[in-house]
């Protein structure tokens, strides 16, 4: 009898326990906050150096025949000597970004002041056909400012995310070419400025370190338009081999410049 008790009791606490399990209450998984998106404005500072080159290109325009016809080929030539530029460069940068899932994209105009120039020092070449007479060009090309209009691409790595980058690029670009010649002697001293525009092409990567704080590393490419300007080069009436009323004839300079750069930049996102 006591056996048969103890195993009705045994039964009823087994079909009794599903019941009060699902009574229980269940304690729920911990859910992982989603992840601070990119999006938003932001402004900053940014900074770093920059290499170059400059490739000039010149050619006698006349109207008159200041070189005898065989010292022309080597005065263009050494008018036209390739030479580098370098300097650094600082300024600011503000910009948009917008996220989609875990492609962002972006905007961005900045403006830096820059200290870029070069330059290069050819002769005294002796004359080919009018030994001993020389000829020299001094040449040099600077930036005064480098603007930038981009757009960018990238994908979120959780804190980071790499990016491609392209746009546009203007900058004011200052050339100047000084001619010495002994034959007469003359100097010819021709400078100019011009506002150029080209494209830029690049690559980095961008930190969140804090909640708003952002820092970047970048590498552009920037390619600009030919800029050019006419110089006069003289004989004065007396002076050395000038005779009679004197001559002159005039320089077409067309200069292409490339910059490559690399920066830092410190962003506030709101």
């Amino acid at each position: 009898m006591k056996s048969h008790l103890i195993g009705a009791i045994a039964l009823l606490a087994l079909s009794a326990a599903p019941a009060m399990a699902a009574d229980m209450p269940v304690k729920a998984m911990p859910v992982a906050p989603p992840a601070p998106s990119w999006t938003g404005f932001y402004i900053g500072v940014n900074g770093g150096g920059a290499w170059g080159s400059v490739a000039p290109n010149v050619r006698d325009i006349g109207p008159d025949s200041f070189f005898a016809g065989a010292n022309v080929p080597a005065v263009l030539a050494n008018g036209s000597q390739f030479f580098h530029t370098s300097g650094g460069l600082a300024g600011g940068q503000v910009g948009y970004l917008y996220q989609v899932s875990r492609a962002i994209f972006g905007v961005e105009a900045s403006i830096d002041w820059t200290d870029l120039k070069g330059s290069v020092s050819n002769g005294p070449t002796v004359y080919p056909v009018t030994p001993p007479s020389t000829f020299s060009w001094n040449l040099r090309g600077n930036y005064d400012y480098l603007a930038t209009f981009l757009g960018r691409v990238g994908f979120d790595m959780g804190m980071w995310y790499p990016y491609l980058t392209a746009g546009g690029a203007a900058t004011h670009i200052k050339y100047s070419a000084t001619y010495v010649d002994t034959f007469y002697p003359s100097t010819s001293i021709s400078s100019f400025g011009n506002d150029a525009f080209g494209w830029a092409l690049g690559g980095g990567a961008e930190v969140r370190f804090a909640e708003h704080w952002m820092l970047r590393g970048e590498y552009l490419h920037l390619d600009f338009d030919t800029v050019g300007g006419i110089g006069t080069i003289a004989c004065t009436p007396g002076v050395g081999n000038c005779v009679g009323a004197g001559f002159s004839t005039k320089f077409q300079y067309n200069v292409k410049f490339r910059q490559d750069l690399a920066r830092v930049a410190l962003s506030y996102r709101f």
